[in-house]
């Protein structure tokens, strides 16, 4: 878990930027600072990152049919709710609004999943429909049936069970131990978050918005155990009937990944412990805590797949570690004077994403690896699309970092990637 508590880890959090006196360009007055042109930059909503350039995607052909019923399911629970839900409904508006606002993210979450580049990304915002829905449903069903947190609590218990027991029971199948380790990877991470039991539900708005809650998180432990069953299904329907499990090799493989990790450690940069913070300080701070701890995390991941698929992954940081820092060595100092300046750095990134799949053995193996580092060009986006006008060239420090550190785990990402099918072809 990352740590929050400390300088550098708020740093790490909010950026270079947004704190007085982290920059060394603070030190420079107004008038000697270079400004720049915030136009042609990205336009991006104020509440949420864009999406990822290189979305998540998984190589099983998920179907139509499943994301129908997903949005059937949505559609459903919201026709339970008055239209409009008013005043006579329910007088208090504070808990009107939570229950309206749950209802309108629901519709949002729909049209999201329509324009979804992959099957994944719209599973993924069909499974939030569905849970805000429900959300919304459960807050009216107070209302109308008298629902109660007990009830809710065992069925949400009935639910985790069932979750468990499919964990318990799943087999790692597969011909392909590469394919097979970003399948198996998604469907552990899926069960993770819906076996989870030590939730708390406790909300200060009253019963009303506590059996709200409730009813979302059912939802979403269902929604998780669906989509399990669904990838888990088809990925079987599209193998061999006599094939066989390759969990030996993935336990295999994630430990061996999980030592090459390990022996990357002592190379990462130091604590970085200035007084004044730039890009220089921000870009080792933020690539020493990708890595920190890495190994532990490779060997603790909910299952052996996705612990093949995050030493991957966390192979890729170590090797922009090493970019990042011969660059500056080199005498880079990641500084920009010019919005031109700044889109190069951005078209750079998206380049080395793209590159990154096209290099790779395995682009299942590497799409996993990318989409993470792509996340860094979102949130790099986001920090633009929030400037105006003509702006002090410490302002887009952050969003320069960010695509740094994409471009440098993507043209990392082909290095790692070989090794780890290297290592699951061995195995």
């Amino acid at each position: 878990m990352r740590d929050t508590t400390t300088r550098r880890g708020f740093l790490s959090l909010v950026g270079v930027g947004a704190l007085a006196g982290c920059s060394a360009l603070d030190n420079v007055t107004d008038s000697e600072e270079p400004r720049i042109s915030t136009y042609g930059f990205p336009d991006v909503e104020d509440d949420e990152y864009p999406d990822r350039p290189v979305p998540p995607s998984v190589p099983v052909d998920i179907g139509t049919a499943h994301l129908e019923a997903e949005r059937s399911r949505t559609t459903s629970l919201l026709s339970e709710l008055p239209t409009p839900l008013g005043p006579d409904d329910i007088p208090n508006g504070h808990i009107r609004g939570h229950l309206t606002s749950a209802a309108a993210d629901a519709r949002a979450n729909l049209d999201e999943a329509l324009q979804a580049s992959t099957e994944l990304t719209a599973l993924t915002s069909l499974r939030q429909a569905r849970e805000r829905a429900r959300y919304a449903a459960e807050g009216w069903a107070f209302v109308t049936d008298g629902r109660t947190v007990p009830e809710l609590r065992r069925e949400r218990s009935e639910a985790v069970s069932s979750a468990r027991s499919f964990r318990e029971q799943y087999e790692y199948v597969g011909d392909d131990p590469v394919r097979a380790a970003v399948v198996h990877g998604e469907i552990e991470e899926t069960l993770e978050h819906a076996t989870d039991e030590d939730r708390v539900h406790v909300s200060h708005g009253g019963t009303l918005l506590t059996v709200a809650e409730w009813g979302e998180e059912i939802e979403s432990v269902q929604a998780r155990l669906d989509s399990a069953r669904h990838l888990a299904e088809r990925f079987t329907e599209s193998l061999p009937a006599d094939v066989g499990t390759v969990e030996a090799v993935l336990r295999s493989a994630q430990e061996t990944l999980a030592a090459d990790v390990e022996q990357r450690q002592s190379g990462l940069p130091p604590e970085q412990t200035a007084d004044e913070w730039g890009p220089r300080e921000e870009l080792l701070d933020s690539l020493r805590w990708r890595a920190e701890d890495s190994a532990e995390t490779v060997r603790t991941r909910p299952g052996p797949a996705s612990g093949v698929v995050d030493g991957a992954r966390l192979l890729s940081v170590h090797g922009a570690s090493d970019r990042v820092q011969q660059r500056l060595d080199e005498g880079e100092s990641f500084r920009v004077e010019s919005r031109e300046a700044v889109q190069r750095y951005r078209q750079t990134a998206h380049e080395a994403l793209q590159t990154a799949l096209e290099d790779s053995q395995s682009t299942p193996l590497a799409r996993a690896v990318v989409s993470d580092a792509s996340s860094s060009v979102s949130r790099a986006d986001w920090e633009l699309g929030r400037l105006d006008g003509d702006v002090r060239a410490s302002r887009v420090e952050d969003a320069v970092v960010g695509y740094v550190i994409a471009t440098a785990m993507a043209r990392a990402t082909p290095t790692a990637v070989d090794r780890a099918v290297e290592v699951l072809e061995s195995a």
